[in-house]
């Protein structure tokens, strides 16, 4: 009888792990959102009701869960003094808050339970990366574009967002190049390449900046995280951005070729939503429902071009914190867990999103989709991680005062 009840739980939690990657697999290979959203809906029916335990593993790791949930009660809330609330308004925004919290705790979970998850899920999400960023590639050179800029297909029809999903599709694949046997070694190049020309071809700066940041953290945590190689690691970075400012302030034509748009208006766009944001609730912002369109001396943006600006515009300076909060407190879990397997992926994923979403971006809370690539699943992946190490080293979970009174064993 205990061997079947075990034996359920592991088909149990391999279903839950499955559920977890083809939510993440929807996001290149289905043509629509709400298509993608069918398998969350399902992965969330199984975790909210699939018992306790699951949620008891996630909330072992405290603040950063504690964060997470803090961070989207407050936005969701704030559908109730958005400037025309809503019943169907508030029950997206508490579904798509549901939805991405089943998420976190589903894929933490199954990187403790599942010894194979950290292994599988990039090189699977690589493949998929690499199909997608394929017929993208196949399609622009049979339809170019008006702009000369790749698209994407499906929900991906977009040049920032098919940026950023392959940018996420790069970290995938280079994790993938780095950690495995000689044929997954050649799949992982062969991925990166088709991802990286795919980036390449979005001609979407925000994503380059994406790539770079990512790829160097990947690396750094994979081989160069000791403090004594400290000084390499930050010297590289910081010679190639002074030879940027350099050519930039020396030659100025090099700057319309590194930005053919320009700014692409963005410091007009921020100076404006930021005065929004001033005159109408600085410390609680205009509530999550607020209209993403931007009006600027007549012309019509369909967002703010950034994460962060459009956050602060929905829940004030405070959800802004909190947000920064989030990301800061799953960088540093990370950070600490950095030797264990898919940390450094999670790692990578954080600052490529981090730092695309700086210039571009503009819906937090989002059913299945590019943020939860580059936002929610480093934070899960960051749970996992930290919960993994500390069933590792049981007393490193427990507080100073617990390990003061643990019973010492009588030596031999």
């Amino acid at each position: 009888m205990g061997r079947s009840t075990s034996q359920n739980a592991a088909a149990f939690d391999r279903g839950i792990a499955s559920l977890t990657v083809l939510s993440l697999l929807c996001v290149y290979l289905l043509p629509s959102q709400s298509g993608a959203s069918f398998s969350t809906y399902l992965l969330a029916v199984l975790v909210v009701f699939g018992g306790s335990d699951r949620w008891r593993e996630f909330f072992a790791v405290r603040t950063l869960p504690l964060l997470l949930i803090g961070l989207l009660l407050y936005f969701s809330s704030s559908v109730w003094w958005s400037q025309a609330p809503s019943a169907r308004g508030a029950f997206s925004i508490y579904s798509r808050c549901v939805l991405i919290v089943a998420f976190a705790v589903a894929l933490a979970t199954s990187i403790c339970r599942i010894p194979q998850m950290a292994r599988w899920l990039p090189r699977v999400l690589a493949i998929a990366a690499a199909i997608a960023a394929s017929a993208a590639l196949v399609d622009f050179r049979l339809h170019p574009t008006w702009d000369a800029r790749l698209t994407g297909l499906g929900q991906l029809r977009n040049s920032v967002v098919a940026g950023f999903a392959f940018s996420a599709g790069l970290m995938f694949a280079s994790s993938v190049a780095l950690d495995g046997g000689a044929a997954w070694r050649v799949m992982g190049v062969v991925c990166a390449a088709l991802t990286g020309a795919a980036v390449f071809a979005t001609g979407s700066r925000a994503a380059y900046l994406s790539v770079a940041i990512g790829l160097w953290t990947l690396l750094w945590a994979w081989r160069g995280s000791s403090m004594a190689r400290w000084t390499w690691w930050l010297a590289v970075p910081a010679l190639i951005v002074g030879a940027a400012l350099a050519t930039l302030t020396l030659c100025p034509a090099c700057t319309d070729v590194l930005f053919p748009r320009g700014s692409s208006f963005r410091l007009a766009i921020w100076a404006a939503e930021w005065q929004r944001l001033m005159d109408n609730g600085l410390w609680f912002g205009l509530g999550v429902l607020v209209p993403d369109d931007v009006v600027l001396d007549g012309q019509l943006f369909v967002h703010p071009h950034s994460l962060y600006l459009s956050s602060a515009l929905q829940g004030g300076l405070v959800g802004l914190l909190l947000l920064l909060a989030v990301l800061l407190f799953t960088g540093f879990n990370l950070y600490r867990a950095r030797r264990q397997e898919a940390a450094p992926l999670g790692l990578a994923l954080l600052t490529s999103g981090m730092s695309g979403y700086l210039f571009d971006g503009w819906e937090l809370i989002d059913k299945v989709s590019v943020s939860w690539l580059l936002l929610w699943m480093p934070l899960g992946i960051a749970v996992g991680v930290t919960s993994k190490m500390q069933n590792q080293n049981p007393i490193a979970g427990t507080s100073p005062r617990q390990r003061s009174i643990e019973p010492i064993e009588a030596q031999p």
